[in-house]
């Protein structure tokens, strides 16, 4: 069997894209625990809110704990995205790892598809690339 440039190729994309989406997914977990540390300064927002637009909010309205719900949301929100990130870039850098030693067809495909979400452009040439090499994999 001739051995291409294709499956190399495309390991090393996926490689990319799920070192990406690994860091994405950790910038995320930061970014929802920074996020959280705002529950300190609930009072100063409170604050702030009712001066900026104390006109159009009714007094009858509790800030604090809107505030309090819009953090908790944006954190959790963060986490689950982050996770999932983080989840896909593992994947995809096994996969590339795996496309270049032409093992696991399968999991080199997979891989590739769960690049997409963290670089479209290098996900699917890795995809192209890992389905048009699939003849150079060894066979289980």
């Amino acid at each position: 069997m001739e051995r291409t440039w294709r499956p190399t190729t495309a390991g090393i994309l996926t490689i990319i894209a799920g070192a990406i989406g690994m860091g994405r997914g950790g910038f995320m977990f930061v970014l929802a625990g920074l996020i959280g540390r705002v529950r300190a300064f609930i009072p100063e927002l409170t604050d702030l809110i009712r001066r900026w637009a104390g006109v159009f909010i009714p007094g009858t309205i509790d800030i604090p704990s809107i505030i309090e719900r819009v953090i908790s949301i944006s954190s959790t929100v963060l986490i689950v995205i982050g996770a999932v990130s983080l989840t896909f870039g593992i994947i995809a850098l096994v996969g590339g790892i795996q496309a270049i030693r032409r093992r696991a067809w399968g999991l080199a495909l997979a891989g590739s598809i769960l690049a997409l979400p963290s670089s479209f452009i290098l996900g699917l040439l890795s995809i192209i690339f890992v389905s048009t090499g699939k003849k150079e994999f060894a066979k289980p």
